[in-house]
């Protein structure tokens, strides 16, 4: 039987087709990209009554002032066209939607709403766009919503006090130290994009706030990514407004992707010792990372790598959690692996609940499993096969109860780290790579 022909037949004004795939094989996914303005579109189609929006843009910092934090709450203050607070929420109701979100990561902001319908959605996505390209960045919002003192001499404001909740935390001191290890120099992600509570006191303000959004909330830097049952020359007649507005504006200089610089090299291990503060003295937290493949040009050896940190740290039976977890005098409760997904990325391993007497045998320890499974002990290739099926049905699984956002996700990274249609249809077709391995 012939390939069928994905490509819609439609007319597409100022966006022009850059991409036609499809999802797991089965939900069609389009990319169109305005001639004029930059903007890209992603439109993955889908099923069923509820549309999603999530509108991302890639983001750099290379200080600690939390300065996309801060810009992803200013945002929600007030528009050029609509300059009062609340109104995108009022509005977003009107359209069916369960609200409006965000959220900030090292490398990238993205702002999301779902609505029931597409009539609601091209409604509501145009005043929402207004708000992130076009924000008012009031000195009194910086203020009230970044950080003020109160008339009782106190800290105060929604961002500072966000992060006040968490700054030292065990997790968040552990992370932060991790990253400025792993990543040294200068390099964005050695950074705090939410901000550390001496900078946002003391060196964030309005100013670098704005000159930030000039940096990176551009038109050629934002992708609109849609999930859900939308016609696209809908979207592009929605567009239309916003698309005559920014060509209003004039020039606006010339643009740098960000996270184009490599990342310095990790010169030597280190041995770091955290302390933080906590109710509960007996216990700690211990990690062990390393530097990782690209995500840029090598995401089969990056998804190897999860499996294979899958394999040392899953079930009971796991080398790691047999070693440390399941004996009887326990060196952790759990033993957890994660995988930063950057342009070089960092693996690493989380013990939790470690003894205060342990934390300084687990490394030793830990070099010698690994060694012995290196030299040693044969990988278990049965046990290995059936990682690599749960796997799949869990890809598979994911899709099926939250197809929007398993989409969204692949499709924000195919934005940070892909180049070429292949590097799309890799990551929109996991399943083809875990057949591989």
């Amino acid at each position: 039987m012939p390939p069928v022909d994905s490509t819609p037949d439609i007319k597409p004004g100022n966006f022009e087709l850059m991409y036609s795939s499809k999802a797991y094989n089965r939900i069609p996914v389009h990319e169109y990209r305005s001639k004029e303005t930059g903007l890209t579109l992603v439109i993955a189609e889908v099923e069923g009554p509820v549309v999603n929006g999530f509108f991302c843009l890639v983001t750099e910092a290379f200080d600690d002032d939390g300065l996309p934090h801060t810009l992803e709450h200013l945002i929600f203050l007030g528009s050029e066209t609509y300059p009062y607070k609340g109104v995108l929420d009022l509005l977003a109701n009107r359209c069916l939607a369960s609200g409006t979100n965000a959220w900030t990561d090292i490398d990238h902001t993205c702002y999301t709403m779902e609505t029931a319908g597409s009539e609601g959605f091209l409604s509501l996505m145009p005043i929402f766009l207004d708000h992130i390209l076009y924000p008012i960045l009031s000195d009194e919002g910086f203020i009230t919503e970044v950080h003020h003192i109160t008339s009782e001499g106190e800290d105060a404001g929604v961002v500072y006090c966000e992060m006040q909740g968490r700054e030292n935390s065990a997790e968040s001191r552990l992370h932060l130290t991790m990253a400025r290890k792993m990543y040294p120099g200068h390099c964005g992600y050695s950074s705090e994009t939410g901000g550390i509570m001496k900078n946002l006191r003391e060196t964030c303000n309005n100013t670098k706030v704005k000159t930030y959004h000039k940096e990176f909330y551009r038109p050629e830097n934002l992708k609109i990514i849609i999930t859900g049952q939308v016609k696209p020359e809908d979207v592009f007649k929605a567009l239309e407004p916003l698309e005559m507005k920014i060509r209003s504006k004039g020039d606006r200089g010339p643009f740098t992707r960000p996270w184009q610089n490599p990342c310095p090299p990790v010169e030597s291990s280190e041995n770091v010792i955290i302390k933080y503060p906590s109710d509960d003295e007996k216990n700690g937290i211990f990690s062990a990372a390393w530097r990782g493949p690209s995500a840029v040009n090598d995401q089969y050896t990056l998804m190897s790598c999860s499996i294979l940190l899958k394999y040392l740290t899953a079930f009971a039976v796991s080398p790691l959690q047999r070693e440390f977890v399941e004996v009887n005098d326990p060196y952790a409760s759990k033993v957890v692996y994660s995988l930063s997904e950057n342009s070089e990325s960092c693996l690493y391993f989380i013990f939790e609940n470690v003894p205060k007497a342990k934390l300084c045998l687990i490394k030793p320890k830990l070099d010698e499993i690994l060694a012995n499974i290196v030299e040693n002990e044969d990988i278990d290739m049965e046990r290995m096969k059936n990682i690599i099926n749960r796997a799949k049905l869990e890809s598979l699984s994911n899709m099926e109860n939250n197809p929007h956002q398993a989409i969204a996700f692949m499709i924000v990274g195919h934005m940070l780290y892909g180049n070429t249609k292949e590097d799309l249809e890799q990551r929109i077709n996991p399943l083809v790579d875990l057949d591989k391995t």
